[in-house]
């Protein structure tokens, strides 16, 4: 079982004097007593140990944060966002496998951004069927996959779960479904999955599911379009204003692959079963072991497997990070697309619906945003033709303050932008604010004269 890591031992932690030291710095490997070791055992040249090798082994392990402190957890220990998804594409170019194994032979060669379903996932691989007139079926590395905006995914239980007759507790129990299982529901009601599972159809109480809500910062809704996500509550999405989004009318997600569910949970302190935690680095290494004279059977990173997970550089931030702030306007291209604005202490722009990337001209503030199906950005009293590199004003007070006195006989006593709507027609709308009243004026996106909507 793996200790709970703390990176201040780590950082105090010294070489014993009697550890084996390298001939050959700059390829040097650390050995170590078990893959469990907090710290190595002493260094020795890596052509050392590839002469001594005795045998292999795959280790998948995560070290992630959860309640503010470090913990190092191992892969079985750990859902992501990926292995609840039920279609996919690959990150980069990537062999499919014929077998589950890293030598095993190769089926194809897929290119980059190759759609697949995911039939079967482990901690390290997905078995997989392409998208080809063949169904061609093989294995892949989890991590040179990535999951798909327009994919609901599937549930997986967490412990062993009654499936019954009828979606309510007090129903007759028609059979099991054991933990781990990945389940694509024919339903969603009442706090239930309707399901198939070994030739009978019946109700899983849905709260012993882990849901790609689970991972979700953004829930695609088809009236609503994207839509930030605090978390899941039962068969709800919980939006970032707090309301309900039922799970059945969700039509995507966009997840966050930092994330992790606990699926074991660890004994005394640390993360619980269904605990959120944050993956801070991934590892999927090969483990060798080889006998040292003076040491015996010794292991050692033989080859480390796992991309690094992309981090957001400066003045970025993850959806998870702003899901922290007050949203207080949000825009996409459109329904469909990630790509967007967001004001939230800050205006930032995204590209994949994941990291945020600030605009500094508007400083700290928070304005209205929206984005026209023409193309044109409005960020507060500014517009943009060409998607953010240049700004110029869109609207002249003067001109809204004339507007409002003429409509309404009565000089407005402040004039605050409040909401920016897109119309039809090459049209824009705003709300604004006038101490006394709220007041909706509409102009063209070439800089007309504003009229008071009545």
């Amino acid at each position: 079982m793996f200790q709970i890591l703390s990176f201040s031992s780590i950082l105090l932690y010294a070489f014993s004097a009697s550890a084996v030291l390298s001939t050959d710095a700059e390829k040097a490997a650390s050995f170590y007593k078990s893959p469990q070791s907090l710290f190595p055992s002493g260094q020795v040249s890596r052509s050392a140990l590839e002469d001594k090798i005795q045998t292999t082994e795959l280790e998948i392990a995560f070290l992630t944060n959860w309640d503010h402190k470090s913990f190092l957890l191992q892969g079985d220990q750990v859902l992501r966002d990926i292995q609840l998804a039920k279609y996919a594409r690959t990150r980069s170019f990537v062999q499919l496998l014929r077998e589950n194994k890293r030598d095993a032979i190769p089926v194809k060669n897929l290119e980059a951004k190759s759609e697949v379903e995911i039939q079967q996932v482990e901690t390290y691989w997905a078995k997989v069927v392409l998208k080809n007139k063949e169904k061609t079926v093989g294995w892949l590395p989890l991590h040179t996959l990535q999951a798909l905006h327009d994919d609901t995914g599937v549930f997986i239980n967490l412990i062993d779960t009654y499936l019954r007759s009828e979606p309510k507790m007090a129903s007759g129990i028609m059979t099991t479904i054991p933990r781990m299982r990945r389940i694509e529901p024919l339903k969603i009601e009442k706090g239930f999955l309707k399901v198939r599972y070994e030739g009978n159809t019946g109700y899983a109480d849905i709260n012993h599911f882990v849901a790609k809500a689970d991972f979700a910062n953004l829930a695609y809704h088809s009236k609503k379009g994207w839509v930030p996500i605090l978390h899941r509550n039962n068969d709800f999405a919980v939006t970032a204003s707090k309301d309900l989004l039922p799970l059945s009318e969700i039509k995507g997600y966009a997840t966050n692959e930092t994330r992790g569910i606990v699926v074991k949970a660890e004994t005394g302190y640390g993360p619980q079963l269904r605990s959120r935690v944050e993956i801070v680095k991934p590892e999927a290494c090969i483990w060798a072991v080889s006998n040292l004279k003076g040491h015996g059977d010794v292991w050692w990173k033989y080859k480390d497997l796992l991309l690094e997970y992309n981090k957001p550089g400066k003045n970025t931030l993850t959806t998870e990070d702003l899901m922290k702030r007050e949203i207080y306007s949000i825009a996409f291209e459109s329904k469909t697309s990630l790509k967007g604005l967001v004001s939230a202490e800050g205006i930032y722009r995204t590209e994949d619906g994941q990291n945020w990337t600030e605009l500094p001209q508007f400083g700290k503030q928070n304005y209205p945003v929206n984005i026209h199906p023409t193309g044109v950005w409005f960020i507060g009293s500014f517009k943009s033709m060409d998607k953010g590199k240049n700004f110029e004003p869109f609207i002249r007070w003067d001109q809204i303050a004339e507007a409002i006195e003429s409509a309404y006989h009565r000089n407005p006593k402040i004039l605050r932008l409040t909401q920016i709507d897109a119309l039809p027609n090459s049209q824009v709308q705003i709300n604004v604010d006038t101490g006394l009243k709220k007041v909706k004026l509409r102009s063209t996106l070439s800089g007309g004269a504003w009229t008071v909507v009545h």
